[in-house]
Formats: structure tokens, sequence, C-alpha cells
């Protein structure tokens, strides 16, 4: 199963990437590539016109997946130490329930049958 889903990631990234090319050929303004401005990238040395189409894309899509990844893993460390920590709880409760098992019943409890009549009632 998981080779399969291996196979269909494939699948789709090759099939992105040929979108993203056709795309790129596709957006072309007098022979020019079609440019986007983003704030703080176009000052850098190169990119004073901006970044093309493609580059964007895959800009975009790799600091989603970062940041998915980001979360994800503070999410997975929250639920680890959950899951530790409620362990631990357990390991105590049943610490504590085998030694009230354990413990043996007070020999100073005095057990009598008492048979009421009617004079003492």
């Amino acid at each position: 199963m998981k080779l399969v889903k291996y196979i269909i990631f494939i699948i789709v990234l090759i099939a992105s990437i040929v979108f993203i090319i056709k795309l790129d050929k596709l957006n072309m303004i007098e022979n020019q590539p079609v440019t986007i401005k983003f704030p703080y990238i176009s000052s850098f040395e190169g990119y004073e016109q901006g970044i093309q189409v493609w580059e964007a894309i895959i800009l975009t899509l790799s600091v989603g997946v970062i940041l998915g990844f980001v979360i994800a893993l503070f999410q997975i460390i929250a639920q680890k130490t959950e899951l530790i920590s409620l362990k631990s709880k357990v390991r105590r409760l049943n610490n504590e329930l085998d030694n009230l098992r354990n413990q043996t019943l007070d020999e100073d409890i005095i057990l009598e049958d008492v048979v009421e009549t009617e004079e003492t009632l």
C-alpha cells in the first residue's frame, strides 16, 4: 500500500512540474516572462524586476510545506508530552491500586452475630 502511495505522490509531482513548465511558457507578454514582485524579495540583487511565475509558485508551495511541517512538529511534541504524562499517571494509579489490594485487613474488627429478640427491641 505504501508503494502505491509513493507512486501516486511521484505522479502528482511530475504532473505539477509539467503544469508549471507549461504555465511558464504560456505566460509571456511581448516575449518577456510575467514577473511577480514580492515585498522584501524585490530588494535583493537580481530580483529588482520581480520573480517569474513558476518561481513564485514553487516559493509559495515550499513556504507552505515548511510551515505545515513546523506546525505538525509542534502538535506531535505536544501530544507526546501529554501521552507521557498520562502514562505516568496510569502507572501511579496502578501502583496505588496494587498497594490497596495487597493491604491486610485489620484483625481488630470483631464480628458478632447478634440475634435480636422481641424483648431487646
